[in-house]
């Protein structure tokens, strides 16, 4: 005689609760995107600073009256499948471009003490910064791949962020 799954005390749940590492993964495009934009940089006396994701053909255009900070973000990878599955690593790339040099380098300054915050700030809808990994400072570098312009600084730094994906933005990464 067969019995009946209440019999047995079956209790049915779905596959995402038995396996964590089937989830939404972290965007982090977006999750930066957010964190970029919370800096004020008209109250740290930098008005004119343009965020972007990418090199477009306005940029060397905006370069005359305003400096711009790009971002890209690598691909979200979990670290190790010990962990918490929803906890993601990403690279951030970031460069900072200038007519000034002297605003590049404090543009540079505080995006570097803004984003070593970020896991102190409350989650966004795109996740939570947990910890920076590696967060080097800035370097100066040669503006010559991305503008034609020759006045043009640029400084550039590549961080290791590591982030908790927006299903679980109230746990700590």
């Amino acid at each position: 005689m067969r019995q009946s799954d209440s019999d047995l005390n079956v209790v049915r749940v779905g596959v995402e609760t038995v396996d964590l590492s089937i989830r939404e993964d972290l965007d982090a495009d977006a999750l930066v995107y957010d964190m970029l934009h919370r800096i004020d940089f008209d109250a740290a006396g930098l008005p004119n600073v343009v965020v972007q994701s990418e090199i477009d053909p306005a940029t060397e255009s905006l370069l005359l009256d305003h400096d711009v900070v790009l971002y890209s973000c690598g691909a979200p990878e979990q670290p190790d499948w010990n962990l918490k599955a929803w906890i993601w690593r990403f690279t951030l790339s970031l460069t900072v471009l200038s007519s000034d040099p002297m605003r590049c380098r404090r543009i540079s300054a505080l995006l570097n003490r803004r984003i070593a915050s970020w896991p102190y700030e409350e989650p966004t809808d795109h996740g939570k910064v947990g910890r920076l990994v590696d967060n080097p400072g800035f370097r100066k570098i040669s503006a010559g791949d991305m503008t034609t312009s020759k006045t043009i600084t640029a400084r550039t730094s590549t961080k290791l962020v590591q982030a908790a994906s927006p299903t679980n933005t109230t746990m700590p990464a």
